[in-house]
């Protein structure tokens, strides 16, 4: 699951290129080499195929909890708002995409309603965030404002969905609001994260040093998450591993600092720390990927298998109208698939909606490799205009610059 929606906590694959999938594993059944026997038969009884959620887990036992809660008293919306949020959070955490159908349907007798709580309307934005639905995300969002204008959020939210479709000057607004109705804390770490898009970095990195520590474990890994991203911005590798590991000190187990360091492992050349780091989260898509460009890095027996996997999991959501993944699928079909004409193709589809800097990446990376440099044009007048700051980026676009003058 593509993390970046839902990436600037604390509350917080296209159809067309996902059918050679598809038409692949349909030649498997044409050929009869699906048909008598499964594609993939565990060595030993013993194997591990799916890990469960253990009912020692803190965020599973208050999950059952709340179930129960709600059986005695099903007319009980803040109750029912606190279970959504409970699988929303431990969703996230474990890359369970699973999860936010159950607090859909949860949240589903009160959202239609017109005396909808304002907290209600953001959990639901949360929801449709998580499925990229951003336009809607956006109008529950400021419907919750409307009733309550001091929701910070509600504006830390919508600060969110400005960053990731990189509309800096609404997101400098709403984190303003943050500010204003949330507290020194939340507004800081609005303010020093938007530094980081902005050609701010360094500022960034000041202003979230603030606050590092501050709060819950939650929180706090939060906060050393973005500290490790602003670190990469600017080069500082070591500064940025360190915070890495203290965020997954804080949270261990957390899908998205979990790929964030696997990314960053992949970067630095070293794909063989990847694969004991996420060893037992391979049910997340999102780290799964990792794990099969790590085992394709170093060419181990298992690659084919990883790939093989990787494929089926992006073609189940291609058949289910799924869009969640548009940069992943970009990377799977430009490092794996060796196809930069459908990455391309798929890279710029998720720029439209999606504008992080990975987002950018991507488009540069596939534009290269497919040899049309002059696609990724309007990337770069963006990164121009945004004064990004991240040392892999600008040198790609100084090949893109390059190649087409």
């Amino acid at each position: 699951m593509d993390a970046s929606a839902e990436r600037r906590r604390p509350y917080i694959p296209t159809s067309a290129m996902l059918m050679r999938p598809l038409l692949f594993a349909a030649s498997l059944v044409a050929a009869g080499l699906c048909a008598a026997e499964p594609a993939y038969v565990p060595a030993s009884d013993a194997q591990v195929l799916q890990r469960v959620p253990p009912v020692s887990d803190p965020a599973v036992a208050l999950m059952a909890a709340l179930r129960v809660r709600m059986a005695a008293d099903p007319g009980n919306v803040r109750l029912a708002d606190e279970l959504a949020r409970a699988y929303v959070d431990f969703g996230r955490k474990v890359g369970d995409a699973h999860y936010a159908g159950y607090a859909e349907a949860v949240l589903a007798p009160w959202t239609s309603r017109a005396d909808v709580p304002p907290a209600v309307l953001v959990t639901q934005a949360t929801l449709l965030q998580y499925r990229h639905e951003f336009a809607k995300a956006r109008a529950l969002l400021q419907k919750a404002l409307a009733k309550d204008p001091k929701l910070a959020q509600a504006s830390l939210s919508l600060a969110t969905l400005d960053i990731v479709q990189g509309d800096y000057a609404s997101a400098a607004s709403h984190c303003s609001e943050v500010s204003r109705h949330g507290g020194v804390t939340l507004g800081l770490a609005c303010a020093g994260n938007l530094r980081l898009y902005t050609g701010q970095a360094a500022q960034g990195l000041a202003l979230l040093a603030r606050i590092a520590g501050e709060g819950g474990r939650a929180q706090a890994s939060w906060i050393e998450g973005l500290l490790a991203e602003g670190a990469e911005r600017l080069g500082r590798f070591d500064e940025a591993e360190a915070h890495h590991r203290k965020a997954l000190m804080l949270a261990p187990g957390d899908n998205f600092l979990l790929v964030a360091y696997a990314d960053f492992l992949l970067d630095r050349g070293r794909p063989e720390e990847v694969l004991p780091l996420l060893a037992d989260y391979s049910d997340s898509d999102t780290a799964y990927l990792r794990l099969a460009l790590a085992h394709a890095a170093l060419r181990t027996p298992e690659a084919l298998r990883y790939r093989w996997v990787m494929t089926a999991r992006l073609a189940a959501y291609a058949q289910r109208g799924g869009d969640l993944f548009g940069r992943e699928e970009a990377r799977f079909l430009l490092e794996l698939e060796n196809d930069p004409t459908a990455a391309l193709a798929a890279a710029l589809r998720n720029f439209d909606n999606q504008r992080e800097p990975a987002d950018a990446r991507i488009v540069l990376e596939a534009a290269l490799a497919a040899r049309r440099p002059e696609a990724a044009a309007g990337v770069v007048e963006f990164l121009a205009r945004s004064k990004l700051e991240d040392p892999r980026i600008e040198a790609l676009v100084r090949a893109a610059k390059g190649a087409t003058s």
